[in-house]
């Protein structure tokens, strides 16, 4: 990458031609990807249409928006010509509005009214992320009927690895596996190896459930269906396996509380990244104001003895660990529907029994060290509160989600930050409180 750096900033640009002429695709879709953005550009401009187009479709979608936002329309037009309706939607999708009107109006007629078809749909829902290129067969036909079919279609091989069967009226009746028709006699009846028959998602179905069905089912592409269940779309396993990537990056981002952040972390700006971090870290330092307070509220006892504040940092790390810990696992059971928000009463319990087993455990190790800073009353107050602060952590961890849940926000928002910064604010106040209980302050 450096020696295209180098020619790039020397301007030859002869060399560099012939250098990315000898490329393969996949080469050049990892250099593009590495690259900043006016070199991109720069890059994409020396290469042929052809190859200029294939790479682009490979780029992710951030990528492709960071391209298409500084290059001019004719040449982005080019790049779009490939590309399928949902490949589109998703793309402008990421594009300011402005941008998505200008190239919209100068694409066909017939491309135009299949990408406003799936922004029509709302964000997150399968309608919106559904190709319009599938393979359909009516359901009086016979295998014969649909191999010559295959063979006259347009579409591409990796679109006719399900065959959705169809009624005059264009209502889902099932699908069937193109290795089906293959082994099956020519003059076989398409209905008699139908399957699949309620295998289908609704264009307002969230795409998530529809990428769980895909997985569930292992299947190749899966039906979307309008609300009289007429065929309408397809999702793909690849374009499932590609929104996946996107939803597990959101939810970590969401979990370490960070906004949206449109495209990779080496080319965001220092603006974006300034955003999207910084509401939630403004929160958290005056949701830590209480762990302040807390502190000034006890400022008899610790003057009493000193030797507590030694144990202040371990003991509310502690709890705070044990929630992030306890949190962590129920998002995750959310997310990959092992748990529902009717299950929080189920888990209270063994995760009370979890917590006090590891708080014993953790307060025996930590009296130890309260016999040699502080004496035997230390000794006391370091281990009963680690108990306790360990089960109060990982109960704030388990119960912050179900109900953020319940809310109608997203689970991954009880994230690390939010239930350390609860934890810890529990935490002091019990440790001192715990103080000044045992020493009779």
């Amino acid at each position: 990458m450096k020696e295209i750096q180098k020619m790039i900033e020397n301007g030859q640009l002869n060399e560099l031609s012939a250098l990315l002429a000898e490329m393969n695709e996949s080469a050049l879709r990892n250099l593009v990807s590495d690259l900043d953005a006016v070199d991109k550009v720069f890059v994409f401009r020396l290469l042929n249409k052809s190859t200029a187009a294939g790479v682009f479709e490979d780029l992710d979608v951030d990528q492709q928006a960071l391209l298409v936002s500084s290059m001019e329309d004719p040449e982005v037009l080019h790049l779009l010509e490939i590309m399928d309706p949902d490949d589109h939607a998703r793309l402008f999708g990421e594009l300011p509005a402005s941008v998505t009107k200008r190239l919209l109006a100068s694409m066909s007629p017939e491309a135009r009214n299949a990408v406003n078809l799936l922004l029509g749909y709302p964000e997150g829902c399968s309608g919106r992320v559904m190709s319009p290129r599938y393979m359909t067969a009516r359901e009086g036909q016979t295998v014969e009927n649909v191999l010559y079919g295959l063979h006259k279609s347009s579409l591409r091989p990796d679109e006719m690895e399900s065959i959705f069967i169809i009624d005059r009226e264009r209502h889902y009746l099932g699908y069937i596996r193109l290795g089906q028709l293959i082994k099956a006699t020519p003059d076989t009846p398409i209905t008699e190896l139908i399957k699949g028959e309620n295998v289908f998602a609704y264009t307002r179905q969230p795409r998530s459930e529809a990428i769980d069905l895909i997985m569930e089912e292992d299947i190749p592409t899966l039906a979307i269906v309008d609300s009289e269940k007429r065929l309408v779309g397809a999702i793909t396993f690849d374009d499932a396996l590609d929104m996946m990537e996107e939803d597990t990056t959101a939810d970590i981002h969401r979990s370490a509380l960070v906004g949206p952040v449109k495209t990779n972390i080496k080319d965001a700006s220092v603006k974006m990244l300034y955003k999207a971090r910084l509401p939630w870290l403004l929160i958290l330092v005056f949701v830590n104001v209480f762990s302040g307070a807390g502190i000034a509220l006890f400022e008899e006892t610790i003057a009493s003895v000193i030797a507590l504040v030694f144990f202040l940092p371990l003991l509310i790390d502690s709890g705070g660990n044990a929630g992030t810990q306890s949190s962590t696992l129920v998002i995750r059971a959310m997310a990959t529907g092992d748990v529902d928000s009717k299950d929080w009463l189920r888990l209270v319990g063994r995760e009370a029994a979890v917590a006090v087993l590891m708080g014993c455990t953790m307060a025996i190790a930590v009296s130890v060290l309260g016999l040699v800073r502080g004496g035997p009353e230390v000794a006391l107050i370091v281990s009963l509160t680690m108990i306790i602060v360990v089960l109060v952590g990982s109960l704030i961890g388990l119960l912050l989600p179900f109900l953020m849940s319940r809310l109608k926000i997203d689970p991954a928002t009880a994230s690390a930050p939010l239930v350390t910064s609860i934890a810890d604010i529990s935490g002091v106040f019990i440790y001192f409180a715990m103080a000044t209980w045992i020493l009779g302050i």
